[in-house]
């Protein structure tokens, strides 16, 4: 009955849920519209449930069709799946065989590989990671490649699962990081952000309690060096010595150990291919510039130069990097620190690859968990919705559209993080008389 308004013919046109005359929404249905982002009182925990479960069983259906209908069957080799998985295999094959500076020769890693793979090797990938790493990986060889990879992605996937369900406790925790599309583009490319996401974010969820082990942590985060930028400058500025402490610590004694384990030719190796792999791989864009989800890599993309690309991503790190120290240096909330430090890490370094948008999971869970006890912000649903969405369509985005979208939404999410830092009021304690 209240679209029936004063004047017969004339109410249809300006009920609040029809057109005008002109054809253009009416104000009222563009009001309902906008209103159904700002409250999105659609994303109910019911739904978030059932469509978390629905899209991990879409991914399992599609896995096992494509596992019994591929050339070979369900016993091929599991490529193309894990597609950056080769090098890692190769290289703790050479470790294994007593060769571990192999591994920064091109023509001595190629050979491993195409051993590996054979007719199915995607060509040469380099393995840029420091001797650091190759401890971590050393075991992956004692298997057959495809149970190798197996492994490697379960371990990283129980890892990242009790990460996430420690920041937001809860049975429907396990469905939404299962079904988070940042996690399946790790899994499908075999890389190792699900073990950078639970140890970035296990490193936050023990700071406070147990700085020495959250430093630790920290510390074995060495060899993703790009993603470790921002933390000693905010354990620096909030004086966290102790985390300090720890994870200088770890990384002397995991370079330590890898000195020992590889020899120092091992080391030289690595440090005379970091100019070079840094040159071909981000600035010449052999891994691909749609690949990287950096305002670097957008520039690049679009045909800028490397000194323009450089500046346009300094003019995003420096305001990010202030805004997460504003952040860390307020009184508020820790959920909202750590999910800062995340963001910003993830805005502020040139080398951000799509797979490595699984740290998303760690912004978006501290968020939720604070959004869930003080209630959530007007858009707030969306953003997150948006950002937990978005590593689906990333690559597509910018390897068919060269549309890098990835800093915006990251920009966006960082809006969302300030705003909620801005409007933190501290507890009230009641004094007892």
């Amino acid at each position: 009955m209240k679209a029936i308004v004063n004047g017969g013919d004339s109410g249809a046109a300006s009920s609040p849920g029809v057109a005008g005359s002109n054809g253009c929404p009416s104000p009222g249905r563009m009001r309902a519209f906008v209103d159904a982002f700002r409250e999105a009182r659609w994303l109910n925990a019911e739904r978030v449930r059932g469509y978390s479960r629905l899209l991990c069983a879409c991914y399992l259906a599609l896995f096992f069709a494509w596992l019994v209908f591929r050339p070979g069957g369900v016993w091929a080799t599991l490529q193309p799946v894990g597609g950056d998985f080769p090098p890692y295999y190769s290289a703790s094959s050479l470790a294994l065989r007593g060769d571990p500076a192999a591994v920064y020769d091109r023509a001595k890693l190629s050979a491993a590989e195409k051993a590996t793979l054979g007719a199915k090797s995607p060509g040469f990938q380099r393995f840029e990671y420091p001797p650091m790493f190759l401890t971590v990986i050393l075991p992956l060889a004692i298997l057959p490649y495809s149970a190798a990879l197996i492994v490697w992605s379960l371990v990283g996937l129980a890892a990242y699962l009790s990460m996430v369900r420690r920041i937001v406790p809860g049975r429907d925790t396990l469905w939404v990081a299962l079904a988070f599309p940042g996690a399946l583009l790790t899994i499908l490319d075999g890389q190792n952000g699900l073990i950078t996401a639970a140890l970035f974010g296990g490193g936050l969820l023990l700071l406070e309690r147990r700085p020495w082990v959250a430093g630790a942590l920290f510390g074995l985060l060495c060899y993703k060096p790009q993603f470790g930028l921002l933390l000693p400058l905010v354990l620096l500025a909030t004086r966290q010595w102790r985390a300090i402490a720890g994870a200088a610590l770890v990384v002397a004694a995991f370079a330590g150990l890898s000195a020992a384990l590889f020899g120092m030719q091992t080391w030289r190796g690595f440090l005379a291919i970091v100019p070079v792999t840094t040159h071909e791989m981000l600035e010449q864009g052999d891994i691909g510039f749609g690949k990287i989800q950096s305002i670097f890599g957008a520039a690049r993309l679009w045909g800028a130069s490397v000194r323009a690309s450089y500046l346009m991503q300094a003019a995003v790190s420096i305001p990010a990097a202030c805004a997460v120290l504003w952040v860390w240096l307020k009184p508020g909330g820790f959920p909202v620190k750590a999910a800062a430090l995340a963001a910003g890490t993830l805005l502020i370094t040139p080398y951000f690859l799509d797979y490595d948008s699984v740290l998303l999971a760690v912004p978006i869970a501290w968020l939720s968990w604070d959004a869930m006890r003080s209630g959530f912000l007007p858009w707030e649903k969306s953003i997150l919705f948006l950002v937990w969405f978005f590593p689906m369509f990333a690559r597509i985005l910018s390897l068919f559209a060269s549309l890098t979208l990835m800093p915006l939404v990251l920009a966006l999410l960082m809006f969302d993080i300030i705003r909620r830092a801005a409007i933190w009021n501290p507890p009230v304690s009641v004094s007892q008389d």
